[in-house]
């Protein structure tokens, strides 16, 4: 009754983001937007590519992604056993003066799981979006995009260098 509609983010390529921190100029940046308004992109897409090469980037996402489910579990595990290990310690070893170490090995215990969801679902969005655009691109595409965009402009700086030597 009360949440408010979520507004569908513009989606913006890789380069024109907030969090992108590199130097680009802004005529590069026009290139880019010139080919990503094309109907075509001259890059490949996924579909393009043979199919053992498709198969070979599926396995890798998905190894990325368990190694990535794996770290924030660890990381939960780690933080509740620091937190187990006070409150025995606090129990059954030297006699705490204050109540606090107890609070704080409960918190190393049980906080990690409530961050837990977050990190997951942040991970599982990012490896498929659950609420995405359907004119969007897949990851693997836009990926691809990016390391052909990256290869573009490297190459254009190369050539513009070798000609003023």
């Amino acid at each position: 009754m009360w949440k408010r509609r979520k507004k569908k983010a513009e989606l913006l390529p890789w380069y024109r983001k907030p969090t992108y921190k590199g130097k680009m100029s802004e005529a590069d940046k026009r290139i880019l937007d010139s080919f990503r308004m094309q109907p075509k992109h001259p890059a490949a897409t996924s579909d393009d590519l043979p199919e053992e090469v498709r198969s070979y980037i599926n396995g890798l996402e998905v190894t990325l992604y368990d190694l990535k489910q794996d770290k924030i579990v660890g990381r939960s595990m780690i933080f509740s056993l620091v937190g187990a290990a006070m409150l025995y310690v606090n129990y059954f070893g030297v006699p705490a003066p204050t109540i606090w170490s107890y609070f704080i090995g409960a918190a190393f215990l049980i906080v990690p799981w409530f961050i837990y969801p977050y990190e997951w679902r942040k991970n599982a969005d990012e490896f498929v979006p659950k609420d995405r655009d359907p004119d969007a691109l897949s990851p693997t595409d836009e990926a691809i995009r990016t390391e052909w965009e990256l290869e573009y402009i490297v190459n254009t700086h190369s050539e513009e260098r070798d000609k003023r030597t």
